[in-house]
């Protein structure tokens, strides 16, 4: 969970410098790890279809309730686990005297190894490139 409040702490700098979120601070750090959330399940996901441990396909469409409430879920658990006893504030007070790099960096960096983790975990899954 560090590289999460990690995370978390350097888009919730970016969004507190953007003005966006300032009547609800914890959403703008929440939007991005939750969508890391989903990319890190959905990795998995691809890896256990790969090993044909899972074997579902689903042809309705990527807009389902299921696809939907999901997504919804992950925001709303994401929104608890950091409000539950003010989490966010110890997170923040812990960074906060920590000399970090740049937080757009730190975003940046995370984002492109998560992403380049499930497009290989996609290839693995679909045996393409080197894994056919």
């Amino acid at each position: 969970m560090k590289i999460y409040d990690l995370l978390f702490y350097a888009t919730y700098k970016v969004m507190q410098k953007s003005g966006n979120f300032d009547d609800t601070p914890v959403l703008g750090g929440v939007i991005f790890v939750g969508l890391c959330l989903v990319f890190n399940i959905y990795t998995i996901y691809f890896i256990l279809r790969g090993f044909d441990i899972i074997n579902a396909y689903s042809s309705k469409g990527v807009y389902t309730f299921g696809n939907i409430s999901f997504g919804v879920s992950i925001l709303v658990f994401s929104i608890l686990y950091y409000k539950r006893n003010n989490r966010y504030k110890k997170i923040l007070s812990k960074y906060e005297n920590k000399k970090l790099i740049n937080s757009w960096l730190i975003i940046a960096i995370y984002y492109i190894s998560v992403f380049a983790i499930l497009h290989i975990s996609a290839l693995f899954m679909k045996k393409a490139w080197i894994f056919g």
